[in-house]
């Protein structure tokens, strides 16, 4: 009896618990399909560690032919998870997963922590437009790994400034006072105060003319001319910043952690 029970806890564990694998977590590429050699790999290490080291968030790039997990965001997701990657208490970092697991190959950028943050849904689309149709894979996490940077190098975008990551590992959007009430608060206060000064004040008509403090009779005007003095002009140039707008969608994985991210299948 004992090993027919022992023998459904392990069906039970193959089919419920995801399929992850035993790594190490230091290596940050897995290529389990063999789309690179050995130097592309080191190269693409090198390029990694400066990433992780410049702006203080995991990096993580996998390729994969099979696997139990019912979509690739949910591989990526819990590769990420259940391997303990990511930097401090949020686990901050990104995940690239190739997955040729079905009959189209499907691309996944799993977020977490801080990166929800950094990578909005926008930047998360950017970044999928400049790789999705490279099929030299080394190229592509060439461009993707450059495109991580260039937008961890700009911060945080300005649809996500007003965030934060709550202990949760969720990203929260701070509860601000709306504009146009902010706007028609202050008018009613400012017209109140300016009624309130008119009626305690007799308002003394303000004089628009000169005439009025001249004595003709003493004033002789002998000549007239008109002078051009200077003139001065000020421009203002005027910048643009990539991928600000949009927030960051998220969901939670199996682990019950929460990521942002994005993909698409070719």
């Amino acid at each position: 009896m004992r090993k027919i029970v022992f023998i459904l806890i392990i069906f039970l564990s193959i089919i419920f618990i995801p399929q992850v694998y035993a790594i190490d977590t230091s290596q940050k590429i897995y290529d389990y399909s063999d789309f690179l050699t050995d130097n592309e790999e080191q190269i693409l290490k090198e390029k990694i560690d400066k990433f992780i080291n410049t702006y203080n968030m995991d990096m993580v790039l996998v390729t994969v032919n099979t696997h139990n997990n019912s979509s690739t965001m949910e591989y990526a997701d819990d590769f990420y998870d259940y391997n303990s990657f990511g930097i401090g208490k949020h686990k901050d970092g990104l995940i690239l997963v190739i997955d040729n697991n079905f009959s189209k190959e499907n691309l996944w950028i799993s977020t977490t922590g801080e990166a929800i943050r950094m990578y909005n849904d926008d930047r998360i689309d950017n970044i999928l437009d400049v790789i999705y149709k490279e099929y030299n894979y080394f190229e592509l996490f060439n461009k993707y790994i450059d495109e991580c940077s260039y937008y961890a190098n700009l911060g945080i975008p300005s649809s996500n400034k007003n965030t934060y990551i709550n202990d949760k590992g969720n990203i929260v959007y701070k509860r601000h006072f709306p504009f146009f009430i902010s706007i028609s608060v202050s008018a009613i206060v400012s017209t109140v105060v300016l009624l309130i000064l008119i009626h305690k004040n007799k308002m003394i008509k303000i004089a628009t003319d000169a005439n009025i403090y001249m004595n003709k009779n003493n004033i002789k005007i002998t000549e007239r001319s008109d002078n051009f003095i200077t003139t001065h002009t000020t421009s203002v140039r005027i910048s643009s910043s990539s991928g600000g707008s949009g927030s960051s969608s998220t969901h939670s994985g199996s682990s019950g952690i929460s990521h942002g991210g994005g993909g698409r299948s070719r």
